[in-house]
């Protein structure tokens, strides 16, 4: 049986925590958990947290990240660019008018082209600077069926990039990076930070 991947919409930007499960053990990865940690640890359940991976430092994608990482007993990872963007966390959701967000620490930074093995899973980081310094895609290839799976933080969305006008942005960087993800399969199905999935096919044709 094949991964199963689910959506959380969670936090007034309605932003996307994906939950990656294999059903053989019962264990799983979040991606980008950004707000409302109790609805997460609720969506958890029983399952064994492997990991708490972080596409990118922005206070929407983070926000639960510590919590249910300490819920679970697992590892916070982030870009290593991305560290002092953590520490910024309350300030940035306070200039939108938001309280209540801290900064969560992270256990282990990555840089691009590193392979993770996070418990059952293995994800290669492909660094996208632009919407921020260390933006990262997590790829992760379905052992069973080949499948490919993108999880593209901010960089990507469906028919649409991320912005890239924040004081931390790296817009010079955002064209090459896209490049980067136009070289995939056009079968990968991308899974961005907000709005609904794609793949990289329907993105290179639009």
């Amino acid at each position: 049986m094949s991964y199963t991947i689910e959506r959380i919409v969670n936090g007034p930007l309605e932003e996307n925590c994906w939950f990656i499960t294999d059903p053989k053990t019962n264990h799983c990865v979040a991606i980008d958990p950004g707000d409302e940690a109790g609805v997460l640890i609720e969506h958890l359940g029983k399952r064994v947290l492997d990991g708490v991976l972080l596409t990118h430092g922005h206070f929407d994608h983070v926000g639960a990240a510590e919590e249910l990482a300490d819920y679970g007993s697992a590892l916070v990872y982030i870009h290593a660019d991305e560290t002092e963007l953590l520490a910024a966390v309350p300030e940035h959701a306070r200039q939108l008018g938001l309280e209540g967000f801290t900064s969560p620490k992270e256990d282990l930074t990555f840089k691009d082209g590193d392979v993770l093995e996070v418990g059952d899973f293995t994800f290669q980081v492909i660094g996208t600077p632009g919407h921020t310094a260390g933006s990262s895609c997590l790829l992760l290839i379905d052992p069973q069926t080949g499948q490919q799976h993108l999880f593209s933080g901010d960089t990507l969305f469906r028919y649409d990039i991320g912005r890239t006008d924040f004081p931390e942005s790296r817009p010079e960087l955002m064209g090459e990076s896209l490049m980067k993800l136009a070289q995939l399969d056009p079968t990968t199905i991308v899974y961005p930070g907000h709005g609904p999935t794609t793949t990289i096919g329907d993105e290179t044709a639009h």
